[in-house]
């Protein structure tokens, strides 16, 4: 690493306005002796040529502000005390493995050339002019407006207000980058989208208000949370897989739109998460196998029907900014065409920790039905006969009600139409209330069965008696042994 010394000198001091050789420049900053007159500051500077900082150290804050450099700003591997390019403006800045002891300063800043041409990030898949790669980028050979790889900065990473104004794919590469602090990236702006995959933030991920055209958060750790609300908006996907959040991930009025906004949070830890949009998602939610403790949505961004993935997602609570009932959180559900019965199971489960059992009792019964769909036809037929009689075991009242009303359509009938009796002496004094009910158990027999013979259509009437009898019993039996097998 270069550390260029030399005899104590009077201090250059361009004014702002002037226009500066980079050469110049660069001997300047290299040259300058740690604690000889504060920070090392030049504003209002122009900039010819290209100035590289790469593997110097620089023992001052370096401040070069409101700047205008006009070839891209070299410092990897760069060692500063402290780094300040707030309001000025660079094709490129490329500080891949820079190390800075303090603040990274990007406030205000325009990095980039040319006319900015919006790049959202979207998957293999979908179609679009977007750079479809979500996975591990070739690093070596891919190249963005800022480039922070491997970058390790003790303090704070400011970028707030920063445009990022390129036609590039890529605002930001930033894999590993390491920050002490939180990252401000508060009223951001990147036509492409920002690489931050295997992050390491100890603090916060601010981007309250930042228009992007993606994030790529695979792997990213923040120690207090990730807020991307209050008017964050991303034209390309959000992918927070795998990543590891203490404290809260927050869209709270954010717009996740055209033409390939998702948010792909798969394997997502963190304690809560907030998904209350300001208006739907204009792709998919994907929160396959991720697990919170608390889930704050709301009914009214709920992606469309076939864009829910929740397989294997878990949470203890459910929060919402507006009641939402039973029956609408059910309809949440089937919003994921290959939701099973374990997206029900966790929904019910959740109920049940907030002591509503009845909203439990209905998730489930709704878990049935929504499995019985997949069914042979014999299955769905058997299922329909379980799901009027017995409610597939958790609406045990509908079973009374279909036997009192048998009992009662069946003692009607044979009140005007009494059978023929059976045997000579000892008969029984005819009650067709009695016979009914005899007919309706298929296992005891209260004698009635066999002491008249019905004739006519009052057999028929008999034999449909017996036949509902013995299919009432095989429904409550399956659904009590489903009960309690599933819960």
């Amino acid at each position: 690493m270069a550390r260029l010394r030399g005899s104590r000198r009077p201090r250059w001091r361009p004014a702002p306005g002037d226009t500066v050789d980079a050469a110049r420049l660069r001997e300047e900053i290299t040259g300058h002796e740690a604690g000889t007159g504060g920070p090392l500051r030049f504003e209002g500077l122009r900039v010819r040529g290209r100035l590289d900082l790469s593997r110097c150290r620089v023992d001052s804050v370096l401040e070069l502000v409101d700047c205008v450099f006009d070839e891209p700003l070299r410092f990897a591997e760069l060692t500063v005390s402290a780094l300040d390019l707030s309001g000025s403006k660079a094709p490129a800045l490329h500080a891949n493995r820079v190390t800075v002891d303090g603040d990274l300063r990007l406030s205000g800043a325009t990095l980039g050339s040319g006319t900015p041409v919006p790049r959202p990030l979207t998957g293999p898949p979908a179609a679009g002019d977007g750079p479809r790669v979500p996975r591990r980028l070739p690093e070596d050979s891919t190249s963005a407006v800022v480039e922070l790889a491997d970058a390790r900065i003790d303090g704070n990473l400011v970028v707030e207000q920063l445009t990022v104004a390129d036609s590039g794919p890529w605002s930001l590469l930033a894999p590993r980058l390491n920050v002490s602090g939180s990252v401000h990236a508060r009223g951001l702006t990147a036509s492409g989208a920002l690489y931050m995959r295997d992050a390491q933030i100890a603090y916060a991920l601010n981007l309250h208000g930042a228009d992007v055209g993606g994030l790529d958060g695979t792997g990213l750790a923040c120690g207090r949370g990730l807020y991307a609300d209050w008017g964050f908006r991303s034209t390309g996907q959000v992918l927070l897989r795998a990543a590891t959040i203490e404290g809260v991930v927050t869209f709270h009025d954010s717009v996740i739109g055209g033409p390939s906004g998702e948010l792909l949070l798969s394997r997502l830890r963190v304690p809560r998460l907030r998904l209350d949009l300001r208006e739907p998602p204009a792709g998919a939610v994907v929160l396959q196998d991720a697990a919170v403790d608390v889930l704050v949505d709301s009914a009214a961004t709920w992606p469309a029907p076939g864009r829910l993935n929740l397989e294997g997602f878990t949470y203890k609570r459910l929060e919402t900014a507006g009641p939402v009932d039973v029956r609408t959180r059910i309809g949440w559900l089937t919003r994921d065409p290959n939701a099973g019965a374990g997206s029900f199971e966790q929904l019910a489960t959740s109920y049940e920790s907030a002591g509503d059992e009845r909203s439990a009792r209905l998730v489930r019964h709704a878990r049935e039905r929504h499995v019985r769909r997949l069914d042979r036809l014999s299955g769905r037929a058997w299922g329909l006969v379980q799901d009027l009689l017995f409610g597939y075991g958790y609406a045990p009242r509908r079973a009374l009600v279909w036997l009192l009303s048998l009992a009662a359509a069946g003692s009607l009938w044979f009140a005007y139409h009494e059978p023929r009796a059976v045997g000579g002496s000892g008969q029984r004094a005819w009650d067709p209330v009695l016979y009914s009910v005899d007919l309706l158990i298929p296992v005891a027999s209260l004698g009635y069965r066999g002491s008249w013979d019905p004739q006519g259509a009052g057999k028929a009437v008999a034999v449909f008696l017996v036949v509902s009898g013995w299919t009432l019993a095989t429904a409550v039996l399956a659904g009590a042994r489903r009960v309690i097998g599933r819960g």
